[in-house]
């Protein structure tokens, strides 16, 4: 009796290491994720903040902006499905930035609060 109690023991311990092996492995490719979005949202945000900046805030049509931001949006989409939508906006902005919008584009100033958020995922 007590020899088949130990097999079973073993063998739920095995199971129970398996589980949280998973589980280290899913919050691995979690952090990844996570610190591949705020590198894209970084660089996009340094590149569209230095364009402004050297150009007095005025605001053209740059297809190198939108494609960071797009970059942005896509290593977004698996973190934060809602930032990454924005994120997108702001990449189509930057195509026809003198459109109407129906939505609002985010601030620089509210992306850096998002970059911060999304940081204390990693914590």
């Amino acid at each position: 009796m007590e020899e088949s109690f130990v097999k079973s023991f073993l063998g739920d311990l095995n199971i129970l290491s398996s589980i949280i092996d998973k589980l280290f492995q899913y919050k691995d490719k979690k952090d990844v994720r996570v610190n591949e979005s705020i590198t894209a949202i970084s660089k996009a945000w340094n590149h569209t903040y230095n364009y402004l900046r050297n150009e007095n805030g005025e605001v053209i049509p740059k297809t190198n902006l939108s494609d960071l931001w797009n970059e942005a949006a896509s290593k977004t989409r698996l973190v934060d499905l809602s930032l990454a939508r924005q994120l997108k906006d702001k990449s189509r902005f930057w195509i026809h930035p003198n459109l109407p919008r129906q939505n609002r584009i985010l601030l620089l100033t509210e992306i850096t609060d998002e970059i911060e958020r999304l940081e204390k995922k990693l914590e």
